[in-house]
């Protein structure tokens, strides 16, 4: 009862003095509920924001059958929905989640129900239903303009409590996250982001306008990235259907135009600004739309600037490729180009996701043979022209296959210091690491040879490998020689000699 007292006592104080600073009753009332729900709003916030603590499970290419244990920690806010968000990088490769409100011991187990390892966000729920009884929760906001104040809370190292930093928005701009190293628009603040403050949110005017994500890549100091509202309502409309899509990709390579001599050579008067197209990627959709040297005047009716930007704000710029991140998977994107001096509007399907080329949440792959270390390298999915990818000796591989350690024994004296990528085994090629642990387990040949792309050579004597094999695996403390969906297929392949049989 006191406590309510105080509080309309600071109510008519409040009132009071805004009245003799010369606004009227109803603007001195705006303004003294208007102080009061950002208040509000701040409880909301310390009822909403979480400690994230979780468990993962690393492994090293030179001992793929070997995990390490490693312990994070992070932040996560709940969002509508009984949800919780936060960055996909705290709560990759996970084995157990729990999460603890600021202020109360209990710690509660939570599970991922949906991550984008493109945009470093990930989704989380806890199954007891006490852990949303406060009903609190923080609404999305829109993206915030250059100099706006926010505050920035999370759980930093170097204590357990709520930590609450203020900064300003000092850019907003296209570029590289840390966790993909693909490239969306971000939100650069000068407010300090630490270890532990990742998946906090940033918080103006009683709403989330930014989830903490990474530091300046070069280790400035006071300069943090969030991720936008715009990136994060994507992922929620992504997921909720229960399955994430991922992100589209503009399926081609461009160049600016802003060489006087370039734009001279394809007759583009000054009022004509762009970009051209000087590939397009072979195997997808964009192939049978697109040219070589389309000049791309307009993205979804929003005008190319010959720098490769576009206007997202009255005076503000960013490249054209945001306007494709707005996109879901299987959307389509309408250009404004011009072809050989022809003007045209074509529509570009978004079949294709953009993908990370870092693996998380899958456990490394690897077979032991003759003591050799057989792991596989997934093939970067690069961008060939349609000349250049026929032109490929074999096009359809998917991955190499590494040898990355070898188990010293007497049989494979000379190579126990050898890396190596295999190009062919016994002379056949292989299109990923399931075909090449097939012409390895079906071989019949007396020796298995296996060369690099120089020609160099690696023979394995077929019979001591076997004879070998379970005395190799015990000398190196190995439950097993081949992961465990090679098991797998090993035991159908067993199976289906024996049915033949």
């Amino acid at each position: 009862m006191r406590y309510k007292k105080n509080v309309l006592g600071v109510v008519f104080w409040l009132w009071l003095a805004l009245l003799a600073s010369g606004l009227s009753a109803a603007q001195a009332e705006e303004v003294t509920v208007m102080q009061l729900t950002v208040e509000d709003d701040m409880d909301t916030v310390a009822q909403s924001v979480v400690k994230i603590y979780a468990t993962a499970e690393t492994y090293s290419n030179y001992t793929p059958w070997n995990s390490n244990t490693e312990s994070r920690i992070g932040t996560g806010f709940v969002i509508k929905g009984q949800y919780i968000l936060t960055n996909a990088h705290v709560v990759a490769d996970h084995t157990f989640i729990e999460v603890r409100r600021d202020g109360k011991p209990d710690r509660f187990e939570a599970k991922r129900v949906a991550v984008s390892h493109e945009v470093d966000l990930a989704l989380l729920t806890v199954e007891d239903e006490a852990f949303f009884s406060s009903g609190a929760y923080i609404p999305l906001g829109e993206l915030p303009r250059v100099r706006k104040e926010v505050s920035v809370y999370g759980f930093p190292t170097g204590g357990n409590t709520l930590s609450v930093t203020k900064g300003i928005v000092s850019r907003i701009e296209y570029l590289e996250y840390a966790h993909s190293a693909l490239s969306f628009q971000a939100i650069q603040i000068d407010a300090a982001i630490n270890p532990g403050n990742s998946g906090g949110p940033a918080m103006a005017g009683g709403k989330a306008i930014g989830v903490a994500m990474q530091v300046a890549g070069n280790g400035e100091e006071n300069i943090g990235y969030m991720i936008p509202p715009q990136v994060v309502q994507h992922f929620l409309t992504d997921v909720a259907d229960g399955r994430y899509d991922g992100y589209p990709e503009f399926s081609a390579i461009t160049e600016r135009l802003v060489n006087p001599a370039l734009r001279k050579k394809y007759k583009l008067s000054k009022q004509q600004t762009g970009v051209m197209i000087t590939r397009v990627c072979a195997n997808t959709p964009a192939e049978s739309v697109l040219q070589t040297g389309d000049i791309v005047t307009a993205v979804d009716g929003l005008n190319v600037e010959n720098n490769g930007t576009v206007m997202f704000r009255p005076g503000k710029y960013i490249n054209f490729e945001h306007q494709v991140n707005q996109h879901q998977l299987g959307e389509t994107l309408v250009l404004d180009i011009i072809r050989a001096g022809e003007a045209l509007t074509v529509d570009v399907p978004l079949d294709k996701p953009a993908k990370t080329f870092y693996s998380y949440d899958q456990k490394p792959r690897y077979f032991v043979y003759g003591g050799f270390v057989f792991t596989p390298s997934r093939i970067p999915d690069y961008c060939l022209s349609r000349k250049d990818y026929d032109r490929q000796e074999h096009k359809d591989q998917q991955e190499h296959v590494i040898i990355t350690k070898v188990l010293a024994s007497s049989s494979n004296v000379g190579f126990h210091d050898l890396v190596m990528r295999v190009k062919t085994i016994n002379g056949s090629t292989y299109n990923d690491f399931r075909a090449f642990y097939h012409l390895v387990q079906q071989g019949s040949e007396p020796f298995t040879i296996l060369e690099n792309e120089a020609g160099f050579q690696v023979a394995i004597d077929r019979q001591i490998a076997q004879a070998e094999h379970e005395a190799l695996l015990r000398r190196y403390n190995m439950e097993a020689g081949e992961s465990e969906d090679l098991r797998q297929l090993h035991q159908e392949a067993q199976l289906a000699e024996v049915t033949a049989e």
